[in-house]
């Protein structure tokens, strides 16, 4: 397919990069792609210290470089890290002949004296330094005593307050990413898997000249998951499948479009030469579409919110009938802060209560950092969390404080925090007067985000699987609490999906009556009454289904 075809109400753009899959071109991008993979193996041999098959592997290529900076760059690596390996055998023959062929690359590799022999040098020896005892001490994540900043809390009359117990909700009391890369289990070869990085991107390729460009763009991203160096030949044809995804996705009704003017920068700082044109055209179309009021998550406008003014701690303060928004921006941030707040939390209780939530007797704290170095200094947590929401409790589990604190510094924040810590605010109290399991807790506010967001955890559930990193489904759902940080991506993709799944099989408001009656009477008794099952049968459907099923993860 040589010409890309965006259509949109505005009318039909064209973007003409045939050079992308000129059948001209099919030699020398193969050439690429196979230096490319050279390349992947050469830095595999590099860190588990075989320098000689390094330079093998990359010698090989060398008829089919084409100017190629960074293949130059790794291959006089390589001869660097051959040569000294060799003199510390004591073969300088074999070090002056590669010496030799760096210097053709790097002339001034000649007066290194670290790739020379020494004259008459006594043999090197090698001590082992004793190991050190570690004083590192483990970080506490104990967060401090919830308080109203602001004045005096809102209480049920008639009722006296109980002593009160913390719950810190979600993923505030970690402070983990799941998708954060130190999360991944790593080995000799988990960064640089040259057989998967050759088959995403043979593959990636062949969907890309079949003209199936979202399958190319999983391939991709999946190649650069597994070294992100790999794609130096593919950035082109990447950005080009970005460009086309983003096109079908402006004109669904639920677009993100802050996340969309995300993707299409990211392609132009990929392929600039190539993807400047349409990019900036499609930029313009995503304004248009944001200007023209098209809001994903508020439907209705809720006309009960007002200003208050200036509290004493000079915060500006807008409410509306559940939550009261503390901010230093302008009144018309907060009104939607507190609309997209209290759309949330309707759509959250009728999709899984069935109710309107008509039991909230406290009003939530909604607090607005305008910067990170503000939001710790006044949480007391890191600036690596984008938000949390904080719920406190007395000993009946009755709920007596709610609280947010967002970030206004984290792109599209109403988009996903905001609607992500809502939910939470929303399941605390919901369960018996119990915590949420926090299978439960991550799932469902992560499934109140955009698609987006919701799709790459249904990609990252496969790669765990593979790796070993899931757990059994009763395992998972008897968890205490978080696992162990570097299962956390795991736990968040398994818990996002099985979630969805099981809420597919007979719908929301069954699935929390199953969790509330498995927090009674254990998941075996609750599995039985509300879906006919075992834990052997579900574990057998969810393996045939989700994690047997690519296509269940949008993989096709």
């Amino acid at each position: 397919m040589s010409r890309l075809i965006i259509f949109s109400p505005a009318g039909i753009l064209v973007v003409g990069l045939a050079v992308l899959a000129s059948p001209t071109d099919d030699a020398k991008f193969n050439n690429a792609l196979a230096v490319q993979q050279a390349m992947v193996r050469a830095r595999t041999h590099l860190s588990e210290s075989q320098p000689k098959k390094a330079v093998d592997v990359l010698e090989e290529a060398l008829p089919k470089v084409s100017s190629n900076p960074q293949y130059l760059q790794l291959l006089r690596e390589a001869y660097r890290s051959h040569i000294r390996g060799l003199l510390l055998a004591n073969d300088a023959t074999q070090a002056k002949r590669y010496l030799d062929r760096l210097c053709i690359l790097e002339p001034d590799a000649a007066k290194d004296a670290s790739l020379k022999a020494e004259a008459n040098a006594p043999a090197r020896k090698f001590e082992i330094e004793p190991e050190k005892p570690s004083k590192l001490a483990l970080p506490s994540w104990k967060l401090p005593a919830l308080s109203n900043l602001f004045g005096k809390k809102e209480e049920p009359k008639n009722q006296p307050m109980p002593q009160a117990t913390f719950r810190a909700q979600a993923d505030d009391s970690l402070q983990v990413d799941p998708f954060d890369p130190k999360f991944q289990r790593e080995s000799p070869i988990a960064t640089t898997n040259v057989e998967a990085v050759g088959e995403h991107l043979t593959r990636g390729a062949n969907m890309f000249k079949a003209g199936r460009y979202a399958e190319a763009r999983v391939s991709f991203e999946l190649a650069q998951q597994a070294d992100r160096r790999s794609l130096e030949v593919c950035k082109d044809q990447w950005a080009y499948c970005i460009i086309f995804g983003v096109s079908q996705a402006l004109d669904a009704p639920n677009a993100v479009h802050a996340q969309l003017r995300q993707q299409v920068e990211q392609a132009i700082e990929m392929a600039p030469t190539k993807m400047m044109k349409v990019g900036q055209e499609l930029l313009q179309k995503i304004d248009q579409r944001s200007k023209a009021g098209a809001a994903p998550v508020v439907a209705t406008s809720f006309a009960a919110v007002e200003n208050l003014g200036t509290n004493k701690e000079g915060w500006q303060v807008t409410q509306s009938k559940h939550f009261r928004v503390f901010h230093k921006q302008n009144g018309e941030l907060a009104q939607r802060v507190a609309q997209i707040a209290e759309a949330t939390r309707a759509a959250m209780y009728r999709k899984w209560f069935d109710t309107d939530g008509d039991g909230w007797e406290l009003r939530c704290e909604l607090v607005l950092h305008p910067t990170s170095a503000g939001y710790t200094s006044m949480t007391g947590v890191p600036g690596s969390s984008p938000g949390h929401a904080r719920i406190e409790a007395d000993r009946s589990g009755r709920i007596v404080a709610r609280r947010m604190d967002l970030r206004l510094d984290i792109p599209a924040m109403t988009e996903t925090v905001l609607p992500h810590e809502t939910t939470h605010v929303v399941l605390a109290g919901n369960f018996g007067g119990k915590n949420v399991p926090r299978w439960v807790d991550e799932g469902i506010a992560v499934l109140s985000e955009p698609n987006e967001r919701i799709e790459q955890h249904r990609r990252n559930l496969h790669k765990h699987y593979k790796d070993g990193l899931t757990f059994k489904l009763k395992e998972l759902m008897e968890l205490p609490d978080y696992p162990n940080p570097s299962r956390i991506g795991a736990f968040y993709a398994q818990s996002v999906v099985l979630v969805e799944f099981m809420t597919q099989q007979r719908g929301p408001k069954a699935f929390t009556e199953f969790v509330k009656d498995g927090m009674r009477y254990g998941y075996d008794t609750a599995l039985q009454r509300h879906y006919q099952m075992s834990f052997a049968q579900l574990e057998q459907l969810w393996r045939d289904r989700v994690v047997g099923n690519p296509q269940y993860a949008g993989m096709k």
